[in-house]
């Protein structure tokens, strides 16, 4: 397995609340990309936690495949900690992230979710988006409220309705199967709100080194406007059947 993890601030933004996480030295393999929210730089404080905490926590379990309850129980930990840390700091009061998770486990990968950062599968003709947003959007979506096509122009498109952070954490999962030459892509919705499936299976698709294409997606949101801070990280399975 090849892997890649890119942040960048963007173009307006003055600090980067987004936090990436890569763990590929040494079993349980897993990645994660987070983006914070909340003032007095509590978004940064958040999305960070969320990487220290999930590592430390992952590592005292002395597992080499993490399991679905084992991925649930470490972010209901990280959670308590970050509720813990308002309560003790009143200055990160509404600090919060999301988190998209990836364990792999041989042709098996679970992926966590919360939020609206996402997780893509590239295959060999196609990518599909694997996490569902928690936003209000797609609440109203699933509502039949507003139509699918409509989303991308709606005021509150970016209105999460989960959060790592929150009193009750819900936790979605989903499990791919990948093939050899498959990529995982995890990123923040700075990647994906400036670009589209067609764009991201193009440059995943193409002859570059996987670290090029990883900048060809961060260059295309810089590009589109650079709004949001834009975290970008990729696995790739390589023909030894996906062992690093």
């Amino acid at each position: 397995m090849k892997t890649v993890a890119l942040s960048h601030i963007g173009k307006v933004r003055t600090t980067n609340e987004d936090s990436i996480l890569v763990h590929d030295q040494n079993v349980p393999y897993y990645m994660l990309v987070a983006d914070g929210m909340g003032g007095h730089a509590a978004g940064e404080v958040a999305s960070g936690m969320v990487c220290t905490e999930l590592e430390r926590y992952i590592s005292a379990l002395g597992h080499k495949e993490l399991t679905e309850k084992q991925i649930l129980d470490a972010i209901r930990f990280v959670n308590q900690r970050l509720i813990d840390a308002v309560e003790e700091e009143p200055a990160f009061q509404g600090m919060g992230t999301t988190l998209t998770f990836a364990a792999f486990d041989g042709d098996k990968i679970t992926i966590a979710q919360v939020g609206d950062s996402r997780a893509y599968h590239k295959r060999a003709d196609d990518i599909y988006k694997v996490t569902k947003d928690h936003t209000y959007v797609q609440h109203l979506i699933d509502s039949g409220v507003i139509k699918k096509g409509a989303a991308e122009d709606y005021p509150f498109k970016n209105i999460i309705t989960r959060s790592v952070g929150m009193k009750d954490v819900e936790v979605d999962f989903f499990t791919v199967e990948w093939k050899d030459d498959d990529i995982i892509l995890l990123c923040s919705d700075g990647l994906s709100n400036y670009t589209n499936r067609k764009i991201m299976f193009d440059i995943l698709a193409g002859p570059q080194m996987l670290e090029e294409k990883a900048q060809k997606l961060v260059d295309v949101a810089l590009a589109g406007g650079g709004k949001d801070n834009i975290s970008v990280v990729l696995a790739q399975r390589t023909q030894e059947g996906g062992a690093l």
